[in-house]
């Protein structure tokens, strides 16, 4: 069997060029009774899953990180509850520095991507909440009682947190070039934004929702640059894009929501728009996320949006006082069977929705043609 996999794999041992590799998977395409699928072709290959060690290693991985944060805070605790801040410091970093010292085992050597993507994580929250725990003995902040709130959007010092996982995700990116960590980067940059505008109370969220709208599209505009750079998607470039796209959805999503309601709805009650208009449009950015998505032949970026709209459209009706049980069931029946048409159907689905795209050797770049 053949897939972009095995493309990629020719093209990073200098085997193919991108050019032959195009030309290749065009050629295999063409052909209908090799036995080749041209649908596992056009699919969104999960990379970063190799096979089922990779889970059980990641498994291993964070039971292991559970054991040795638990250890470390208990030997930790006797000394802050004396209000030696710094050994709180000392204790994230010590988590930190040892999903590094793996993540130059699992990453730099081994390249398993699934225990590198959960390191990364690890990483980029010990970094931040070292950071966030210092900042706040500075500033003479009673961490036992702030820290709770340190990534939530009354927290003073959530900006910092956010901002410092996002430059531990950079540093991993700079050091292993790890696709997965540019959406760390993303929605921690995106995170700060939204809590720095959130600041200003409720009539802030209008701005504080359109700065998450606009980092999201923003942060589109670069997964459609690295789409470019690889329209193939043969290079560790797609790989990039494919993290940035989901990435990007759920700042989209949320972004629209808090414009919406007028209100943060993960942390009070909505207001502004009444409900029906909330949940409408929030509808029509899904719709539009979904066309967008099919043009640009990402499902990345329509299944992100899924999830974020289902949270977010139960978040708004619960906050309203709604019995939302019906209308969840509703939507969320003609949604699952709107994805399992649109999946079963996609290249026909493509074919249709790059109509209203305008066309030509830059944009094909952008909107990959749709093979007959």
């Amino acid at each position: 069997m053949f897939d972009r996999t095995d493309l990629r794999a020719a093209v990073g041992a200098n085997i193919l060029s991108a050019d032959q590799a195009s030309r290749l998977e065009a050629f295999l395409l063409s052909r209908k009774d090799d036995g080749v699928g041209s649908e596992q072709i056009g699919q969104e290959n999960l990379r970063f899953l190799a096979n089922f060690n990779d889970v059980f290693i990641t498994l291993g991985l964070i039971i292991l990180f559970i054991g040795v944060t638990t250890f470390v805070t208990m030997m930790a605790a006797p000394m802050l509850a004396e209000g030696v801040i710094l050994a709180g410091v000392i204790s994230a970093l010590v988590v930190g520095g040892l999903a590094w010292v793996l993540l130059e085992y699992f990453c730099g050597r081994r390249r398993l991507l699934l225990p590198s993507m959960a390191l990364t994580i690890i990483f980029s929250l010990f970094v931040s909440l070292a950071v966030t725990v210092f900042v706040a003995s500075m500033m003479g902040v009673d961490p036992e009682y702030d820290l709770f709130e340190i990534f939530s959007t009354t927290g003073r010092l959530g900006v910092i947190g956010f901002l410092a996982g996002a430059a531990a995700a950079g540093a991993v990116y700079l050091r292993f070039r790890l696709p997965f960590s540019l959406a760390v980067i993303a929605l921690g940059v995106a995170g700060a934004v939204y809590v720095f505008l959130g600041f200003f109370g409720n009539s802030g969220w209008l701005i504080g929702g359109a700065g998450f709208f606009l980092m999201g599209l923003a942060t589109l505009a670069a997964a459609v640059w690295y789409d470019m750079k690889d329209p193939e998607r043969i290079r560790k470039a797609s790989d990039n894009a494919f993290w940035l796209h989901l990435a990007a959805a759920p700042q989209v999503i949320i972004g629209v929501s808090t414009m919406v309601t007028g209100s943060n709805i993960f942390a009070g009650s909505t207001s502004g728009t009444d409900n029906a208009t909330q949940g409408l449009t929030l509808l029509a950015v899904l719709l539009t996320i979904g066309i967008v998505s099919l043009a640009l032949n990402r499902r990345a970026l329509i299944a992100a949006s899924l999830v974020t709209f289902i949270v977010t459209l139960s978040f708004v009706l619960s906050r309203a006082g709604l019995d939302a049980s019906n209308i969840f069931i509703m939507v969320t029946i003609l949604i699952g069977s709107g994805v399992v048409l649109l999946g079963a159907g996609w290249k026909t689905a493509r074919r249709l929705a790059l109509v209203i795209f305008p066309k030509g050797d830059t944009w094909n770049r952008v909107f990959p043609p749709e093979p007959a």
